[in-house]
């Protein structure tokens, strides 16, 4: 899937497809700590998959926000990061 993503415009000509939105997570397991950069490639590639879906090939103008989430427990506490990403699928 080679589909371009991009936080800003690209410098061709292209047909607007539609907006889309994505969201991953990566939640820590047993001694083991959450990796942002595998909730971020998660997010791109799950943006990728939609705008292929509906047959662009980038994804422009997105957008990035996260949010960190920690349930406390008896005895530990868990943690999650959560990416959600949105921008507009183009064809060029």
């Amino acid at each position: 899937m080679n589909i371009l993503i991009s936080t800003g415009n690209v410098n061709n000509s292209y047909e607007i497809i539609d907006a889309i939105f994505a969201i991953d997570s990566h939640k820590e397991g047993f001694m083991k700590s959450t990796d942002p950069d595998k909730a971020f490639e998660g997010v791109k590639q799950r943006l990728r998959a939609k705008c292929e879906q509906l047959g662009g090939n980038a994804v422009i103008n997105c957008q990035f926000e996260y949010r960190i989430a920690i349930a406390q427990g008896t005895f530990s506490s868990k943690q999650a990061i959560e990416i959600f990403a949105y921008g507009t699928a183009v064809r060029m």
